[in-house]
């Protein structure tokens, strides 16, 4: 029916570039004040704050049952695979460009409203947006308007997760929301899309895609039809919708979309789309130059059976490993989850030397292990922390009902590839500006999102959204942070030699708290107390007081302790 799928999955092929935040953007997920509002965004909690269970809710267990009666993957034959990519190819396409065909799909954008020229303004005063989120768009959007015409859906859909994510897939809100078409966790976990230490489904193109279809045409049949209400719904939540609809009822209004009083966000939330839509259907007489996305197949989905790592994967394939994970966003870590899905994205070009490759390949090296011989007085965690994975991932990986472990037994630990920075966590794709005005930061020992913020003078949450994670996100030792730099340190006539010969500098404000103390300080910043009093001489009093701002210009070669 809607998602019943025997053939590969086919992406158009191009390298996804940096890109900035997602909040950065005009165009960002809805602005949720805390995680209670992102779940409710998606049906979870009921309008009046309390839980709501899902199972209660018709429209979300009808996309529940539709999406776990739905075939599995299944593997079909590179030949037969080929075949159908060489049988597409050979018809004639009506339009040779991707950006060309989805104005024809379009369904809704014949509606004129003043809410939709506020928006158009904005977007007409940052083309660059467009252009950019275009490119990003690139390898992704040829599938999403196959799988739209497919379900006859209003082509202006496929540009949805340009309002939601702008076509980030490692895009992450501050209310946990991920993925290109930004599902908060639970709401993704009851649709099928699983999330753990090595995968999130969520930044799964393929199957998120098909959920949020599904769920939005799930939608569209509950509103008996109207597309409106139905994106309405997607954004807000349904019951949202109909207690608007119901309070409008009471006083005689109509219950279009236009007329219902909704929230800030939902109340733009159609404006921005319909909006961009007018902007692609017209982008050549605007100036609006849209990277180009040839109208073809381009990426094949292969099953690779059991775990593997995604460098074996590269190599196999002839391609570079960001180039293999910027197609494979959903995998976290540096191999494929042990418990599957095992599916990944590779370049039609490179399938037929990937697959004999693969049927060559020995089963030991599909991923690399290390034999650990448990010590006295070792535990699970003592272990994991040693080789910088979770106690859960060296259960898994030694079937271990429990953490019961004895001396002089041995483990098998997945080590990864040493050669490459294999153990770190994908991240959201950071803009070159970003990365300009970053410093680099390496986690150790007893660190926290909290802990580092703290040290570098900015917010967890900041520090966290920088870098494309949650901070509730575990921290492993060795993982990179990007930090924001601050401004370079003014030359001082007093500064002592040992500065003045420091290759970098950087001068940093930092807020007193409560227990500091200029020792304390000059600790922290491996600094002395006398550079401290020399920095800040006119501000220093007998004490210092919370909330107090002294002066510090640290090397940017030694980081804070």
């Amino acid at each position: 029916m809607i998602i019943k799928y025997s053939y590969c999955l086919f992406f158009s092929l191009f390298f996804i570039h940096g890109c900035s935040s997602v909040n950065n953007l005009h165009t960002n997920t809805a602005d949720f004040s805390n995680d209670a509002d992102a779940e409710k965004s998606k049906g979870i909690l009921g309008t009046d704050g309390s839980f709501k269970s899902m199972e209660n809710d018709p429209i979300l267990k009808s996309t529940h049952d539709i999406l776990q009666s739905a075939p599995a993957i299944t593997q079909v034959s590179v030949n037969k695979q080929l075949d159908h990519y060489l049988e597409k190819n050979t018809k004639k396409n009506e339009y040779s460009d991707v950006w060309l065909r989805i104005p024809q799909l379009y369904q809704l954008s014949n509606i004129d409203n003043k809410r939709i020229q506020i928006q158009e303004n904005w977007f007409l005063k940052h083309k660059k947006n467009i252009e950019d989120i275009s490119e990003r768009a690139t390898p992704f959007l040829f599938f999403i308007t196959e799988e739209i015409q497919k379900r006859n859906m209003p082509g202006e859909i496929a540009l949805l997760p340009i309002i939601e994510s702008s076509f980030k897939t490692n895009a992450y809100s501050h209310m946990k929301a991920a993925g290109l078409w930004q599902f908060v966790p639970a709401t993704g976990r009851y649709f099928g899309l699983k999330q753990n230490w090595w995968y999130d489904g969520r930044r799964d193109v393929y199957h998120s895609t098909l959920a949020a279809l599904t769920y939005l045409q799930q939608l569209n049949k509950y509103y008996k039809g109207d597309w409106l209400l139905a994106l309405a719904a997607y954004n807000a939540g349904a019951g949202t919708i109909n207690k608007a609809i119901k309070k409008n009822r009471k006083k005689g209004k109509p219950v279009d979309y236009w007329s219902l009083d909704l929230p800030k966000e939902t109340f733009k939330y159609i404006p921005k789309l319909l909006a961009v839509a007018k902007i692609i259907q017209n982008h050549q007489e605007l100036g609006i130059s849209l990277s180009p996305i040839e109208n073809s197949p381009r990426l094949m989905l292969v099953d690779t059976q059991s775990q593997i790592e995604l460098s074996v994967v590269s190599k196999m394939a002839d391609i570079s490993l960001n180039e293999m994970r910027s197609y494979n966003p959903a995998f976290k870590q540096w191999a494929t989850d042990p418990d599957g899905p095992h599916h990944l994205l590779i370049p039609i070009d490179k399938v037929e030397r990937f697959e004999k490759q693969l049927a060559l390949l020995d089963d030991k090296d599909r991923v690399q292990w290390y034999r650990h011989k448990i010590r006295s007085g070792e535990s699970l965690s003592v272990i994991a922390h040693k080789y910088k994975i979770s106690v859960s991932v060296l259960k898994t990986a030694n079937r271990l009902k429990n953490s019961r472990i004895r001396a002089g037994k041995y483990l098998m630990v997945p080590t990864g590839n040493k050669d490459l920075v294999t153990h770190q966590p994908v991240v959201a794709t950071i803009s070159q500006d970003v990365l300009k005005n970053s410093q680099t930061y390496k986690v150790r020992k007893g660190d926290s999102f909290w802990k580092i913020a703290r040290r570098f003078n900015m917010s967890h949450k900041k520090l966290a959204s920088l870098n494309g994670l949650s901070s509730g996100d575990t921290l492993s030792i060795g993982q990179k942070l990007l930090i924001a730099k601050n401004k370079p340190a003014k030359k001082a006539k007093n500064i002592s030699s040992r500065d003045s010969v420091a290759l970098k500098t950087s001068e940093i404000s930092y807020k007193v708290k409560s227990g500091d103390s200029l020792y304390t300080i000059s600790r922290h910043f491996k600094v002395t107390i006398n550079d401290l009093k020399r920095w800040n001489h006119v501000n220093l009093k007998k004490y210092l007081k919370p909330g107090q701002e002294l002066k510090v210009i640290i090397n940017a070669s030694s980081q804070p302790i």
